[in-house]
């Protein structure tokens, strides 16, 4: 095993030996982090990409059993053995992640809740108004628009918001 083997992180392609792929782990971190967070991004659609079918909703209609399903697993001649065992790795990474993340979060109030979709914590604060939201809900918004959901003055930058941060700022004024 060359060194440029021994250096791969397991997610890059294949380097040649002289630009070895550099493990990084909270570059991993943070896209783990930002996959996880994005409410567009599905595990089951990397279950699927494998040929993992959903497992079928009480009461619905069995697939028939001759229906073949879609597996990257059919493409040999396009993707390697080494590229489906990335996947494979990265989904069980994810997995893991994701099932971390869930044990670990408190439960979440209502008030914590992006006012926008409801579906994730508030983390993202706009400069210079100081309105709030998650910042997936932001990072949408942002590629279209620059200004405030709310009260539409020019959103200059985004900041991280830590609810315990906030709250003992305010109390600390008060």
């Amino acid at each position: 095993m060359g060194l440029a083997e021994e250096a791969r992180c397991g997610f890059c392609p294949a380097r040649p030996a002289e630009s070895p792929c550099v493990p990084v782990p909270r570059s991993r971190e943070r896209a783990t982090s930002v996959l996880l967070a994005d409410p567009c991004f599905q595990l089951r659609s990397i279950c699927y990409l494998l040929g993992q079918p959903d497992p079928p909703a009480p009461g619905a209609i069995l697939p028939a059993p001759d229906r073949k399903h879609f597996s990257l697993q059919s493409y040999a001649d396009y993707i390697s053995a080494d590229e489906l065992a990335q996947v494979e790795q990265m989904l069980a990474h994810l997995t893991s992640a994701s099932a971390q993340a869930a044990a670990a979060s408190l439960p979440t109030s209502e008030e914590d809740l992006c006012p926008i979709c409801y579906a994730h914590p508030i983390s993202a604060v706009f400069q210079p108004c100081g309105h709030k939201s998650c910042k997936a809900c932001i990072n949408q918004h942002l590629m279209n628009n620059k200004d405030c959901f709310f009260c539409k003055a020019t959103i200059v930058s985004v900041e991280d918001w830590e609810k315990a941060a906030s709250t003992s700022t305010t109390s600390s004024a008060a």
